[in-house]
């Protein structure tokens, strides 16, 4: 891996020179239409009726100061067990939101609402008279522990407060943009004064050490921010700032060419990098680079799914569990992908490279373009690449997770990468329909396309000027076709054709390009199989089954209502059998067909499929696939040799986490959450929580307890099972029962026969120690012996 990114390194420095890119202002550039419009235009129309008071009120109540309305309800305000709300997060996520929709649209009406709520924050903080703000629930207590050294953290508490730190990261990046973008100068001086407050009062009273244990728990870009407040004011101190908060877990081995990502939570990480690389824009720290580079091409080449997406589940896992995952009801989180959007943007600015478009055009159309509804604009949290599966996205006033946080960014910048600029040269990256005012040469250009509907792109120069207009010729693309009368063509070497002289207004650029179509195993496993028509991932559309409305918006962040793979659309064959059995139809909205077999589907972008079952990875079987093939289990139902052991011995079963079952047991529960793996629903509790069921048993014979565990499970996991009250075995699950070779396994409880003579039925416990979790288990039977 060393030498990989020796030679990586190595080849920077033979970039050509538009190796060093500037993006483009997102208010010289418009888009006009297609789907981007639409969900810009939703975005935009829903940021206006979020209520500025509301996202204030938390702030307000810390400062001491009445509130003038109501906080928004769940991750703004739900007393989660042991972690609270993350009040204020949101606030973060609204102030940049706006501020790039303002430069997107330039509405004016955003303008007063960001007034009004930068002026909202200014009281808050001139309230408490240091400068310190935040909406943390005794968030001033929590940081005083921390300067006097008295804390614990973990991911994602310090001092069992959630993500303190996070919060004040997206509420500083929030101001910054505000000032930035809009150019409200009482956001820039909200930010420094809180910035300085962090500083002194809490960093500069902290050793190396103790700052590190502080940066344990997620804390997002904090030192992107303080970079940020570096190049206002060029002050050394909040350099030094940012140097202090460069969290060496992630930096040092990455930088030394070290991968050692797999297990860690995914969006805790991304955002840390994108810091790194403001720190060495600003230091020179060849370090920070290295490691972000190789941060992008590890998670980029092992961690990202077809669509863009990465993770499963929120974490980073190794590639050998791709064949488990795919069939998981949590896939690549949106947060994760805008996250690494953002990181694309900072070091394509560095180094110019190809593939960082190529990246990021998927992650935008794959995956960016699937995560907000036809109907209000609301995003999802999770994309799942279960076949079969679907989406469920936030209702607009009642969720407020982190995914809904990162859409109210992610629409108001989708035209970021379209268009860049090198000095007199214009780099045409992707085929969008906008209207572009390129002012360092005085130029407006219109790009008029339908893209994936036609294959072909219009430039139209509206105000002439001088300049070099280069045409990215994409890696998917087949056959590539730049037009322009009496422009001479030259091939960059570098990705791009250029054409340059002098334009005149009306004169335009024709593209046209032949998309390749791709047939793709998901990594190593072939069993299952995506479809690539150009940029755009192809998939299913399928029946809901069983699913309304409401299972699409949904408090729930994970859709959990399955469907057996069995039913899903398969392909068969090759992959160049299965491309002969693809043909383009002439359907006005791009549109393949399959016909192989018994098999008859039709193939529109994946990111086009919002509010129906989808298949993005089809199951495959080939000729081999019984025959000479070992069986990859997707489905971890107990297996029929599993059943025929428990076959005339059971008493009672409890199906965990089905609602009906769960209630016909008199289920009872305290801090307890249920989720998804390998297919199958769990059940845990945390903190001294517990679950507990009434099970039908039998009076006259010996009984077990049976119950199903997940064999990596580990940390802090001691709970006791206990019969009627009283405790018959503890569980020891610290660490990963790693003797256990099947993901999933079963452990059976003798029951003492005095706990069962004489009744009919007993109540069957899960309680966590202290500080403990109880769980997850995935299945619960009583036997008999």
């Amino acid at each position: 891996m060393k030498k990989s990114l020796l030679a990586f390194c190595i080849m920077l420095s033979s970039i050509s020179t538009l190796a060093q890119p500037e993006l483009l202002p997102l208010s010289d550039v418009r888009i006009t239409s297609g789907r981007m419009k639409e969900i810009e235009s939703l975005s935009h129309k829903y940021l206006l009726t979020l209520e500025p008071d509301r996202l204030l009120s938390w702030f307000r109540r810390e400062a001491g100061l009445t509130p003038k309305a109501q906080p928004y309800p769940c991750w703004e305000s739900a007393d989660f067990p042991n972690v609270g709300p993350l009040a204020g997060h949101i606030m973060g996520f609204y102030l940049s939101g706006m501020a790039m929709m303002y430069q997107s649209t330039g509405d004016e009406a955003i303008l007063q609402r960001l007034h009004y709520a930068v002026d909202g924050l200014r009281e808050a903080q001139d309230a408490g008279g240091d400068g310190y703000l935040a909406a943390t629930r005794i968030g001033r207590h929590v940081f005083e522990d921390v300067a006097a050294g008295n804390f614990t953290t973990s991911n994602p508490l310090i001092n069992d407060t959630w993500e303190p730190v996070y919060v004040m990261n997206k509420l500083m990046l929030g101001l910054y943009d505000v000032y930035t973008l809009c150019g409200i100068n009482e956001a820039r001086e909200v930010l420094i004064k809180l910035a300085d407050w962090f500083g002194l009062s809490v960093l500069d009273k902290l050793d190396h050490e103790a700052v590190q244990k502080l940066l344990v728990c997620e804390h997002g870009s904090i030192n992107e921010s303080y970079i940020d407040v570096y190049k206002l004011t060029q002050d050394k101190k909040y350099l030094r700032w940012a140097e202090m908060l460069n969290d060496e877990d992630m930096w040092v081995p990455l930088s030394e060419g070290r991968d050692i990502l797999q297990g860690w939570h995914a969006n805790t990480q991304i955002p840390k990098f994108t810091g790194f690389v403001s720190v060495y824009s600003c230091n020179g720290d060849r370090r920070m680079m290295d490691a972000a580079l190789l941060f992008w091409d590890i998670v980029i080449k092992n961690h990202t799914w077809v669509n863009g997406g990465n993770s499963c589940g929120e974490h980073f896992f190794d590639e050998d569990e791709y064949i488990h995952k795919v069939v998981a009801d949590g896939g690549p989180e949106s947060c994760n992908s805008v996250n690494m959007m953002r990181l694309t943007e900072a070091l394509y600015q560095q180094d110019g490279r190809m593939d960082r478009i190529d990246y990021y055009e998927r992650v935008l159309l794959n995956h960016i373009l699937g995560n907000f509804e036809p109907e209000q604009g609301m995003s999802c949290y999770y994309t799942s690449m279960r076949p079969g599966h679907y989406r469920t996205y936030a209702y607009p006033y009642d969720c407020f997770w982190c995914c809904v946080g990162t859409g109210l960014q992610a629409p108001a910048k989708l035209a970021q990468m379209v268009y860049a600029q090198k000095n007199d040269t214009l780099l045409v990256n992707m085929f969008v329909p906008t209207t572009l005012n390129w002012k360092a040469q005085d130029m407006e250009i219109e790009q008029t396309t339908t893209y994936p509907d036609e294959n072909r792109s219009v430039l139209t120069v509206h105000k002439g000027g001088k300049g070099v207009i280069a045409i990215r010729r994409p890696y998917w693309a087949e056959r590539f076709s730049v037009k322009s009368k009496g422009h001479k063509q030259t091939n960059t070497g570098n990705g791009y054709i250029a054409l340059g002289g002098t334009w005149k207004a009306g004169e335009t650029i024709t593209i046209t390009f032949t998309p390749k179509l791709e047939v793709k195993p998901l990594k190593k496993f072939d069993e299952f199989m995506s479809i690539q028509y150009g940029a755009y991932v192809m998939g299913c559309r399928m029946d809901p089954q069983g699913l309304t409305h409401d299972d699409f918006i949904n408090l729930n962040n994970t859709a959990l209502k399955r469907i057996p793979l069995e039913t899903v659309p398969k392909l068969t064959g090759t992959p160049e059998q299965i491309k002969r059995s693809i043909t383009k139809t002439k359907a006005p909205q791009l549109t393949l067909h399959y016909h192989r077999d018994s098999t008859d589907i039709d193939l529109v972008p994946f990111s086009s499929i919002l509010m129906d079952r989808y298949v993005i990875y089809f199951p495959h079987e080939t000729d081999q696939t019984n025959s000479q093939k070992k069986e990859v289990r997707t489905d971890f139902s107990p297996s029929a040799e599993q059943e025929a052991h428990f076959a005339g011995k059971e008493t009672d079963r409890v199906l965990i986490a089905n609602e009906e079952s769960e209630q016909a047991h008199r289920m009872e529960c305290y801090r307890s959450g249920t989720g998804m793996d390998f297919g199958q629903l769990w059940r845990d509790a945390s903190e001294g929580g517990f679950f507990m069921y009434e099970m039908k048993c039998r009076p006259d014979v010996p009984l077990a307890v049976v119950v199903r565990f997940r064999q990596d499970d580990g940390g802090a996991r001691m709970f006791d099972l206990q019969i009627d009250g009283k405790t018959i075995h503890t569980f020891n699950h610290n660490q990963a029962m790693l003797e256990v070779e099947k993901p999933l396994y079963y452990e059976e409880i003798p029951i003492p026969e005095e706990l069962t003579k004489g009744k009919q039925t007993i109540t069957v416990k899960f309680n966590a120690h202290n500080h403990n979790m109880a769980g997850g288990i995935f299945d619960l039977r009583l036997i008999t012996r």
